[in-house]
């Protein structure tokens, strides 16, 4: 029995150093923006320790910026919104530039120039009209619309003719 169990806290503390702690250690604190969800590494590169490994040493740089980046935003306060737990994000501080450039506005076309020069304004018409007495919305145009020959396809004869 005594074998049994120490073998399965054998097993436990094999399992637990397979992952890393939540705390971190860092000379220079990172500089963080919960708003945007960024955190700005600016402790300079050991460069040995990246020549000789890069893959590994990328690793465990990511993995602990994104652990502080985590244990920041479980600081902030939360809310359970449809059991799930929410973190409520502050406004962010860092404005994150742009990927392209603004575009730029298009060379209005011919027919724009005319009618700015002659004062001609676009009026959409609109698809649908209110018909008394149906009640409802029906379309001004088209099938089933206030116009439809098939609505009045019976008239009666006036008795004067």
């Amino acid at each position: 029995m005594a074998t049994v169990v120490e073998s399965v806290l054998l097993a436990a503390a094999e399992e637990e150093k397979k992952y890393k702690s939540i705390e971190v250690k860092k000379a220079i604190p990172l500089e963080i923006d919960p708003g945007n969800l960024l955190a700005f590494d600016t402790t300079p590169l050991e460069v040995r320790s990246f020549r000789q490994n890069k893959k590994t040493f990328l690793d465990s740089l990511a993995r602990d910026n994104t652990q502080l980046l985590i244990n920041d935003i479980w600081k902030l306060p939360v809310e359970r919104v449809e059991d799930v737990i929410v973190a409520k994000l502050p406004p962010p501080t860092y404005r994150v530039p742009r990927e392209k450039s603004i575009p730029r506005a298009r060379p209005p076309t011919k027919w724009q120039e005319y009618a700015r020069l002659k004062g001609i304004q676009n009026r959409k018409k609109s698809r649908k009209v209110w018909d008394d007495e149906q009640k409802k919305w029906i379309p001004s145009w088209g099938y089933q619309s206030k116009n439809d020959l098939k609505k009045d396809w019976l008239l009666e004869v006036p008795t004067n003719i």
